[in-house]
C-alpha cells in the first residue's frame, strides 16, 4: 500500500457541467465553531446554482440556531439554505439516516463536520472526482492545525501519515473501506433509499462500504483537505481515539468480507484482521516481552548462564524499549509509540464492545474548538 500511494490515481479534469451537491452540516451545540464553518462553505469556490445547504441539528442546547438564523440573515452568498430539526439526540449515525429518508435532486451528498475547514476549492475537487462515473464517494484528508511541535502533535501527526499511505494505497488498488467523515461526498444515486446501522457511530465508513457494494469506487484523495485541531487534553484525545476505533470495531464485525468483490474483500479482510485481532497479539507480544526481561533478571541475579537465545531476545528486548523511550527524537520510535498507542485504544474498544459500552453520544471537546478559532485567527 505504500507503494501504492506514491501513484495515486490521477484526478479527472474540470468538467463542462459540474456535478449538484448538497452538503450536510450536522450540529449540536456548535456555538463556538458554527459561525466560522458555516464562512468557510460561503468562500468555496463552486456554481451558485449547483449547491445547497441543509444544516441538521441534534437537539441543540445552546445558541447554535439562533447563530445560524444571524448568519442567514446576513450571508452574501446566493445558494439555498435549509435546516432540520431533530426533537432528540440520537448520535450523528441516526441524524444521517434522517438525512437520507430526503429525495435529492442532486449528484452527491457532501457530509462535513462543524469542526472541520475546508481548504479552498474543495467542493471543486469534490467535484472533480464525481464527474468521473466510477466514483462512487470521495473523502479528504485531514491536516492539524497546531502552532507548536509537541508530543502529542507529533504522535498524531506520525499515525496519520502511517495510516494516510495506507487509505490511498487502498483506494489506488479498489477501495478503501475507512473514510474520513469530517469530509466525504457520496454519490445520491448509489445510496438513495438506502439507511446505515445507527446502533454505532461510524457512519462515514458505513457509507463508503455500501457504495462499493452498490457498484462505485470509494477513495480517498490526500490534496483534498480540511484542517482540525487536536483536542486540548489527553483525556480528551484518547476518548476520541475510543469512540472512533469502537465505530470502526463494530464495522468490521458486523460486515463480511465474503460479500464483496475479490480485490476488495483482500483489503477488507486484512483491515478487519489488523482491527479485531491484531490489538490482542501486540498486547501479548508485549507482555511477552516484559516476561522475558523479568526472567533475564532472574537469570542475571542468580548468575545462571544466558544461552545465545536469551542474548538475541533481550537485545530485540532493549531495542524495543529504547525506541519507546527516545520516540521524541528518532522517528521509528515516534512511529512504534503512535502505532503502540493506536493498538490500545483498539484493544479497549474491542474489550468495550463486547461489553456493551455505548459511544454514539459524546460532548464535544470546547477547548479543541477553541483553540481552532484562535489559531486561525
Amino acid at each position: 500500500m505504500k507503494n501504492l500511494s506514491k501513484q495515486p490515481m490521477k484526478i479527472p479534469p474540470e468538467p463542462e457541467i459540474w456535478p449538484s451537491l448538497t452538503i450536510v452540516l450536522p450540529v449540536r451545540n456548535e456555538e463556538i465553531v458554527l459561525k466560522k464553518k458555516l464562512q468557510n462553505l460561503e468562500y468555496q469556490e463552486y456554481p451558485i446554482d449547483k449547491i445547497e445547504l441543509i444544516v441538521i441539528d441534534s437537539n441543540s442546547s445552546d445558541s447554535t440556531l439562533e447563530i445560524l438564523d444571524q448568519w442567514n440573515s446576513s450571508r452574501k452568498s446566493k445558494f439555498t439554505l435549509s435546516t432540520i430539526i431533530m426533537d432528540e439526540h440520537l448520535g450523528k449515525s441516526a441524524a444521517i439516516n434522517r438525512i437520507l429518508e430526503e429525495n435529492f435532486e442532486s449528484d452527491a451528498m457532501v457530509i462535513t463536520d462543524a469542526d472541520a475547514l475546508l481548504a479552498p476549492n474543495s467542493l471543486k475537487r469534490i467535484g472533480r472526482w464525481l464527474s468521473e462515473e466510477k466514483i462512487g464517494a470521495v473523502c479528504g484528508s485531514q491536516q492539524i492545525i497546531e502552532t507548536e511541535s509537541t508530543e502529542h502533535f507529533l504522535n498524531e501527526k506520525s499515525y496519520r501519515s502511517f495510516y494516510h499511505d495506507l487509505r490511498i494505497g487502498e483506494s489506488s488498488q479498489s477501495s478503501t473501506p475507512i473514510f474520513e467523515g469530517s469530509l466525504a461526498a457520496y454519490r445520491n444515486c448509489l445510496i438513495e433509499g438506502k439507511q446505515i446501522d445507527s446502533t454505532y457511530n461510524a457512519d462515514d465508513s458505513q457509507l463508503a462500504i455500501l457504495i462499493h457494494r452498490e457498484g462505485g469506487r470509494s477513495i480517498m484523495d490526500q490534496e483534498l483537505q480540511f484542517f482540525e485541531s487536536l483536542p486540548s487534553s489527553r483525556q480528551s484525545a484518547k476518548s476520541r481515539r475510543i469512540r472512533r476505533a469502537s465505530g470502526l470495531v463494530h464495522l468490521f464485525t458486523r460486515n463480511s468480507a465474503k460479500e464483496f468483490d475479490s480485490n476488495f474483500s483482500t483489503i477488507f479482510r486484512n483491515e478487519a484482521w489488523a482491527h479485531l485481532f491484531m490489538p490482542f497479539f501486540v498486547f501479548f507480544s508485549v507482555v511477552s516481552m516484559l516476561c522475558h526481561i523479568i526472567y533475564s533478571t532472574y537469570l542475571l541475579i542468580f548468575e545462571i548462564n544466558f544461552d545465545i537465545y536469551h542474548i538475541f531476545l533481550l537485545l530485540i528486548d532493549s531495542l524495543f524499549f529504547l525506541c519507546l523511550l527516545f520516540g521524541n527524537q528518532i522517528q521509528l520510535g515516534r512511529i512504534l509509540r503512535s502505532f503502540l498507542i493506536a493498538q490500545y485504544t483498539l484493544l479497549l474498544a474491542n474489550t468495550q464492545m463486547y461489553l456493551g459500552k455505548d459511544y454514539r453520544y459524546w460532548n464535544q471537546d470546547i477547548e479543541s474548538r477553541i483553540s481552532i478559532i484562535q489559531d486561525l485567527e
